[in-house]
């Protein structure tokens, strides 16, 4: 297809956002709160007088669970449709799942890393004389260090708890 031929595909963009809201039993006001717009916007997309940007799409997608050429490009109502839409939008492709396994990986290798610095900087402290470890000056180092090596686990449990997270929602 070429990009001229685009032009005559029917859009139901603004059929869809207000069927799948309903479906959802959401409010106009409520579909806002959540993809973070005013109650006009999406009484304005769903008049077809106005159209999200890209990033609002986005999340307007995300929240109905269809991609978004989906949401725009088939009619959901149809209750075939929505059903595939749902499907397809719900499992990840070889690329996305080999991606996922990549950001597994990566992830087990920065915690051994974290970890085995962490271990260094304990040996080393612990060789420092007793009179070095009185010294303000490497009591806040350690004490920083503490607080760093402490937000980099946070951050490698939360990664790895997403990418659990990925990984039960889409089998």
């Amino acid at each position: 297809m070429t990009l001229g031929q685009h032009d005559h595909l029917p859009i139901f963009l603004h059929q869809n956002i207000r069927f799948l809201r309903k479906k959802l039993k959401m409010s106009q006001e409520e579909l806002a709160t959540r993809v973070g717009l005013n109650r006009g916007n999406i009484a304005s997309y769903e008049n077809g007088t106005a159209e999200p940007k890209i990033c609002n799409l986005l999340k307007i997608s995300n929240l109905f669970g269809v991609s978004i050429i989906d949401l725009t490009q088939q009619d959901l109502r149809e209750s075939e449709s929505f059903v595939k839409a749902n499907e397809k939008f719900s499992k990840l492709n070889a690329n996305e799942l080999e991606l996922l396994v990549q950001f597994a990986k990566r992830s087990n290798e920065l915690e051994k890393v974290i970890n085995s610095i962490h271990t260094c900087f304990q040996f080393k402290a612990r060789s420092l004389e007793e009179e070095t470890l009185t010294d303000k000056h490497m009591l806040m180092v350690a004490m920083k260090f503490e607080e760093l090596f402490d937000a980099s686990k946070e951050l490698i449990e939360n990664h790895q708890a997403l990418i659990d997270f990925i990984n039960c929602r889409c089998k």
